[in-house]
């Protein structure tokens, strides 16, 4: 009994020598969409400017940004490969291929 009591001491004292909030501080996983997104950000806002006429300042349409990988990975690794689609007040206005891993972004044509 003493040995197990002498145990719980000793693991207690380890524990306050782990730093506080160590877990806390780590900084979560950045999205591998968030960066599909940044991508297209960065490559394309000349085009998305041009596609969104609209007075983005003042207007009250909705603006949506799609992010999705095109299939699963399986047989092609598509870990780093994304559409991005632009929507503004529900309607595609533009979509881009984009490949994460090579910083690639190529817009797709119109349908």
């Amino acid at each position: 009994m003493v040995k197990i009591l002498t145990l719980a001491v000793a693991l207690a004292a380890v524990a306050l020598l782990v730093p506080a909030g160590s877990a806390e501080d780590r900084k979560p996983e950045k999205s591998p969409h968030a960066a599909a997104l940044e991508l297209v950000f960065q490559k394309a806002a000349e085009r998305i400017r041009a596609v969104d006429r609209e007075n983005w300042w003042h207007d009250t349409e909705e603006r949506a940004w799609l992010v999705r990988r095109p299939f699963s990975p399986g047989v092609i690794d598509s870990t780093h490969l994304f559409v991005v689609t632009y929507q503004v007040a529900g309607k595609k206005a533009a979509a881009w291929n984009v490949d994460t891993r090579a910083g690639k972004v190529e817009e797709q044509p119109n349908p």
